[in-house]
């Protein structure tokens, strides 16, 4: 009896991280998102995999497969932080090209 109370406690503390980890992707990927990652040729592949790891998380985390939904998660993670920062500096790119234009205004990256 003792060592299935273990057992379930150990399955309950490897289930947390692997639900705040998909958690935390999701949010990362809506972020690429609202800043236009599928609008960047490189930023929109890399959402594109940071949607489909994420999907695969959720799928692992159903099928109990927690310590493989927290990798998965982790790399949706930094997928979607890599179309961020694809996106910031297209728009650092672009902002530069228009300063250099006399009499143009560059947009606020």
């Amino acid at each position: 009896m003792f060592s299935l109370v273990i057992v379930s406690f150990a399955l309950g503390c490897a289930t947390a991280p692997a639900k705040q980890a998909v958690t935390e992707s999701i949010a990362t990927v809506n972020t690429a998102e609202q800043l236009g990652a599928s609008e960047v040729p490189q930023a929109a592949k890399a959402l594109d995999y940071a949607q489909h790891e994420v999907a695969w998380a959720k799928a692992l985390l159903i099928n109990g497969r927690h310590e493989r939904a927290l990798l998965m998660a982790q790399r949706a993670e930094s997928d979607a932080a890599l179309a961020i920062v694809l996106v910031r500096e297209q728009r650092a790119r672009q902002a530069a090209e228009q300063a250099k234009t006399p009499g143009a205004t560059a947009p606020n990256p």
